[in-house]
């Protein structure tokens, strides 16, 4: 993918005057998102999109930062050198990559609106001999597998998907601020499914069965407009494994 700057930016009132005669809010905060997807004639597609730095938005791109090797069917290869036609190793045997959403963290960003104020380094070995075998870094879009026994009794499957984030101990997993830039990407397949990255399991892209209910017909616009790929928001398919959070996943197996 060609790299862009991804510097944050902020919206601008409509007119200097309305904003001087009404009550001083806050801005909107946007960002900057580079997209390439597949289309259906097998070309691909390179944009830039503005949109707002809310976690809708920013899920499609905060996943993986620069330097993480994906696991594809020609070796490891480093996420900024992939490209949607590319073929990864899944859950589900080989499928291709059909979209890569990125953006940058910028450091000295604590605006309430976004989400990409810190990321998570996972050290090498922090789940077992080379699980990672070297350091991983992701945001706050990461998401892996967790199993266990009690899961199955409750929910029906003994596999759930949590933010890695929410491991974050000081220790294994640490919450980091980078004093520079760091480029942030995901990736999204034909089917929602799971990647091993460094011994890690971790979801491809989703926005979640719930992203168009707080949707008006502009920001689904803008948004659908960042995919291409689909038409519609129903194109992105079925979330392979039910998304919680640790503190709910602790309830359930501590009941």
């Amino acid at each position: 993918m060609t790299q862009l700057r991804h510097d944050l930016t902020v919206a601008q009132p409509v007119a200097k005057a309305q904003a001087l005669s009404q009550p001083r809010r806050s801005l909107a905060l946007m960002r900057k998102y580079e997209a390439a997807a597949l289309l259906p004639d097998l070309t691909v597609s390179f944009k830039s999109h503005v949109a707002p730095a809310t976690p809708l938005f920013e899920e499609t791109a905060t996943a993986f930062a620069r330097g993480t090797l994906f696991p594809t069917v020609r070796g490891a290869v480093a996420i900024e050198d992939l490209l949607p036609g590319d073929y990864i190793e899944t859950a589900n045997g080989s499928e291709a990559v059909m979209w890569i959403g990125s953006t940058s963290y910028i450091p000295g960003r604590d605006e309430v609106d976004t989400t990409l104020t810190s990321l998570t380094r996972v050290t090498s070995g922090a789940y077992g001999p080379n699980r990672p075998d070297m350091d991983l870094l992701v945001g706050p879009a990461a998401r892996m597998v967790i199993r266990h026994p009690r899961l199955g009794t409750l929910l029906g499957q003994d596999s759930v998907l949590a933010p890695i984030r929410d491991y974050a101990d000081g220790d294994r997993l640490l919450q980091i601020t980078p004093a520079g830039p760091v480029q942030m990407y995901h990736v999204m397949t034909a089917r929602h499914t799971t990647v091993m990255i460094g011994g890690i399991e971790m979801e491809t892209y989703h926005p979640g069965k719930s992203a168009g209910q707080a949707l008006g017909p502009n920001l689904r616009s803008l948004f659908l407009s960042m995919f291409p790929n689909i038409s519609q928001l129903d194109d992105f398919g079925q979330v392979s494994l039910t998304r919680t959070s640790r503190e709910v996943i602790d309830s359930l197996i501590d009941t």
